[in-house]
């Protein structure tokens, strides 16, 4: 079966997020030395996490599906962890999860979904400080 061109194109963005994420990962990665010249690198804590997430939410500028999340943070951390911190960016208002476990940043929901919106808190304080904004 071949794969359609929207499926291929999606496929090439999230290759070139995760690619792009990884590179911040690795450059977010502190790496020490010691005396006997073995390498450790110390492992991300939950705030850089959430920064990579909201950077792929941001690089995607569309709802994103968590099977791609998985893909784009294999390697980076775990399933679970990544369950976790989307919860907690979830609990904060910080992103939007739609219908068949997909994920946002609010300025990203498209209209005609907005009724799909399992945190609609998250879309008021949006709205909220559009408003500010503009005023």
């Amino acid at each position: 079966m071949p794969i359609s061109t929207e499926d291929q194109s999606r496929k090439k963005l999230i290759d070139n997020i995760r690619a792009k994420i990884f590179k911040e990962y690795e450059d977010i990665q502190s790496s020490l030395v010691d005396e006997s010249g073995l390498s450790v690198t110390t492992a991300l804590d939950d705030f850089d996490i959430e920064k990579l997430v909201l950077d792929v939410l941001e690089e995607a500028k569309s709802p994103i599906s968590w099977r791609d999340l998985k893909v784009i943070f294999q390697g980076i951390v775990g399933e679970d962890r990544l369950r976790r911190i989307l919860s907690g960016l979830k609990a904060k208002n910080e992103i939007a999860e739609l219908t068949h476990t997909r994920y946002s940043l609010p300025k990203y929901v498209p209209q005609d979904e907005l009724n799909k919106v399992k945190n609609p808190v998250v879309m008021r304080k949006f709205e909220e400080s559009s408003e500010e904004d503009t005023n």
